[in-house]
């Protein structure tokens, strides 16, 4: 398949830079989507972004129209319009939902035409470590001046009636959960999927140039992700840790081993001093490793109860699904996305999104071991939320199945 590129020039460069991050910042799972833009303004420019940067592309390469529309990643387009569109009419459910989840995968399609996923990935792995570097910035450093009343930053409300501050690239909440950084999200445990999504593209996707610029990505990444004190999150960080740590043979490296020695002990002597202060840190090291399990906290409880739920309805409606509001509404808050796929879609689109990211992951070259682990972080990190019609969900996934499962698929050419 034919690899229609943009000109190799700095502009349009820093322009899919713009274009990925202003996706990220429209997202459903956006707190500027939520509660600073506004839900249907949000999705609104997103579909109109979308369709702006659609039509460069088909300026760009008016000639090729019949190739481009002809193409191989055509048949990927016509499954993802049968996947979401089919159980919609079959249960004749008129919920726009299903296209929304449809423009997702459609999405990947289109980037796959001009771009590859190691680029996106590149792009999106830099992009999250400026915005969590900041984010570690606003929810540490810069709110201190708000709260001591030397400056003033906007104040919104959430979706719940929680004040957060603005701080235009990150939000900060004023008292709720006040020591938490949710980034741009409108969650912490929705910030970890998106950090744990990061941290696997930096190390198997992304290839760079110099050793420290991995390094550094991959210690600005998991500062972050400590800092949302996400409990899921920062258990699949130290899973991934100790994956990588066998799968790319660092423990041969002297320096790696005491880097690694240093930094749990001093991670051990943070927390003993905490546990001896009873210090606000010690507080959201306690609700986040151990209160939510003893206590039956909303959380962990309604998350085992999602995805009971989730299952009886898909073997109750297997093919198709049943219907998404009685899904969605099955539980409080329903909270496990591939569960949730398989109960409102049925088994055809909940299948086509577990092997897209099963193609993300799997190599047969690495170890099977390696394999199975690296595919249980990553899908513990999308089943503590409800993702399914984010684009950041099936990014990256769909653009592997288009690039390494797509029939007759030849070494990409470049315009």
């Amino acid at each position: 398949m034919r690899l229609y590129r943009f000109p190799n020039q700095k502009i349009w460069k820093a322009a899919f830079a713009l274009f990925l991050t202003a996706l990220l910042f429209l997202a459903r799972d956006s707190m500027f989507t939520t509660a600073v833009i506004g839900f249907q303004k949000a999705q609104f420019a997103m579909l109109g972004l979308i369709c702006a940067a659609a039509a460069v592309f088909l300026m760009v390469n008016r000639r090729n129209w019949k190739a481009i529309f002809t193409d191989r990643r055509m048949i990927a387009a016509a499954v993802s319009a049968a996947a979401c569109l089919l159980p919609m009419l079959v249960k004749r459910d008129w919920q726009l939902m299903y296209f929304s989840v449809l423009l997702c995968l459609l999405l990947a399609v289109f980037l796959s035409y001009f771009v590859k996923l190691r680029d996106v990935a590149r792009y999106y792995v830099v992009i999250l470590t400026a915005l969590g570097a900041y984010s570690v910035l606003a929810a540490y450093i810069l709110r201190m001046g708000v709260d001591r009343g030397a400056y003033a930053v906007p104040v919104f409300q959430n979706a719940v009636g929680f004040e957060f501050h603005n701080f235009f690239l990150s939000v900060v909440p004023d008292t709720y959960v006040k020591n938490r950084n949710f980034g741009i999200f409108r969650e912490p445990g929705v910030y970890q999927f998106f950090l744990i999504t990061a941290l696997y593209l930096n190390n198997y996707e992304v290839e760079w140039k110099k050793d420290w610029q991995l390094w550094l990505i991959n210690g600005i990444l998991a500062a972050t992700m400590v800092s949302t004190f996400a409990t899921g999150g920062v258990a699949e960080m130290a899973l991934l840790a100790v994956v990588l740590f066998f799968d790319k043979k660092w423990y041969r490296s002297k320096k790696i081993c005491a880097a690694a020695i240093a930094l749990v002990l001093c991670a051990a002597a943070v927390v003993a001093v905490s546990i001896a202060q009873k210090n606000a840190l010690y507080w959201e090291i306690y609700s986040m490793a151990v209160g939510k399990f003893v206590n039956g906290q909303d959380s962990s409880v309604e998350r085992i109860e999602a995805v009971a739920v989730d299952l009886s309805l898909f073997l109750h409606h297997p093919l198709f699904g049943a219907k998404l509001a009685e899904v969605l509404h099955a539980v409080e808050n329903n909270t496990t996305s591939t569960m949730i796929l398989f109960a409102a879609f049925g088994f055809l689109t909940g299948a086509v999104n577990t092997e897209a990211w099963i193609v993300l992951v799997w190599k047969r070259e690495r170890k099977l071991w390696v394999n199975l682990v690296l595919l249980v972080v990553l899908f513990a990190s999308f089943n503590t939320q409800n993702l399914i019609a984010d684009v950041f969900f099936w990014l990256f996934p769909v653009m592997a199945v288009v690039e390494r499962v797509l029939p007759g698929r030849q070494t990409a050419q470049e315009t």
